[in-house]
Parts: C-alpha cells; structure tokens; sequence
C-alpha cells in the first residue's frame, strides 16, 4: 500500500481524488491533506508519503515552490502528480522538468486519472494482484496473437473474471483494452520512425493491415496515413 498526501485549497478537487482512488481499488492510503503550500511541505517533512497530488496554485506556497523546498527534506523519493487547470498548464510543464511524474487537468477526468495511475503504479496497479500480474502479461506481449481465453489459462483462472476484472478497472473489455494499447504504441511509431504503416502494424500485433486501419481511425479519429502526415 502506498501512502500519499493531496494539497489542493479546493475541497472537491481533494474529494474528487479521495474518491477515484477508492472507486478503482488503488493501491493507494490517504493519510494526509493540505489546503496550502506550507501545510503541504510540513505534511511531506513528517509524514514522507509515497505520492504527492500537488496543486499548482495555493495559498502561502505555490505547487512549485513546495516541490523545490521539499527535494532536500526527502529520505526517499516521492512520486509527484501535479492538478492544475488548463490555464496554468505552462506552470505544470516546469514541474515535469522538477521531477513530477504527471499532470492531470481540472476538472478530473476518471479516465485520465486512471491513465496517469497506471504510470505511476506500474503494474501494482490495484491490490488484486492476480489482475496486476495479467495487466503486466498484457502490457508486455501485446504484439504477440492475445486471446482472452489464452490469457485466463495462462494464470489459472477463467475467461470471465478475466473480462470482469478489465471492466472493473478500466470499463472496457479485454480485446479494446488491448487494441488502445496496441493504437498507443503505433502512435508512437509513426510519430517517432520511419518506418511504414505496414511495418508499423506488424510490431504492434496486427497482421490485418485492413483490421489495423480500422481499429486506428476509431481510436483516433483519422487514418493511419493523416496521423503520420
């Protein structure tokens, strides 16, 4: 269980949080909040939590100014998470070169929230930790031919609580949570290579080139060709 702090001076934007994590079963123990900047760097220097959900403005100290002073009070490393609206996204992006390790916009999306979480847990992604171990089987052999029926064998357990546990903590079924990983990687590739389409939908596990296109332009909203342009 890790242990994190939220220091954001708007109540819902705590409740929100406190809420999101109990709604997905995260890994993840509350033990303290702040509605301003010293009371965040007090909470750190004593409490010296795992995760910090840092609001950019507060009172006193602003979410930047907490995490410069905080480096030298830390035994250890703390994962930081930065909530800020839109228009201080310019701030935010000074706290990613401080270290923080995300941003999540207001108001807080529960789909973005559970992205930013899976980057942060890694795979200890909830406390269910036969999910964690079929989540890291997924994430890694996602080029590979995925069953759903395979994937069940494979740790013992059926088709069924596979596909539950996909909808209890993502909402989707088991072959979409695979194919948005799969369009993920492939985004990259196009943006980050030179390689072809064609060779591009082989190494993220597609071997329909038309099935490719069509999974593609439903995630994103364009071809593979647009996106690369």
């Amino acid at each position: 269980m890790r242990r994190a702090i939220i220091a954001d001076d708007e109540d819902m934007a705590i409740d929100i949080v406190k809420y999101l994590i109990e709604r997905f079963e995260m890994p993840i123990e509350v033990v303290g909040q702040a509605s301003a900047g010293d009371e965040a760097l007090k909470l750190i220097e004593r409490l010296k939590p795992d995760i910090v959900f840092m609001d950019i403005r507060m009172p006193v100290l602003n979410g930047l100014e907490v995490m410069e002073k905080a480096v030298p009070l830390q035994d250890s490393a703390v994962d930081y998470i930065i909530i800020t609206a839109y228009s201080y996204f310019e701030y935010a992006q000074t706290a990613l070169r401080l270290g923080a390790k995300d941003i999540l916009l207001k108001p807080i999306e529960p789909e973005q929230f559970l992205e930013t979480m899976q980057r942060v847990l890694g795979y200890r992604y909830s406390d269910n930790q036969l999910f964690n171990s079929i989540l890291e089987y997924v994430n890694n052999s996602y080029k590979e031919d995925l069953e759903l029926k395979e994937c069940a064998e494979k740790f013992h357990t059926s088709a069924s609580y596979v596909a539950r546990m996909f909808k209890k903590y993502y909402s989707v079924s088991f072959i979409t949570y695979v194919n948005n990983l799969r369009i993920k990687k492939a985004q990259e590739l196009l943006k980050d290579t030179n390689l072809s389409i064609k060779e591009v939908a082989y190494k993220v596990g597609y071997n329909n080139l038309n099935y490719f296109y069509r999974v593609f332009k439903k995630n994103t909203g364009v071809t593979p060709n647009m996106y690369k342009k």
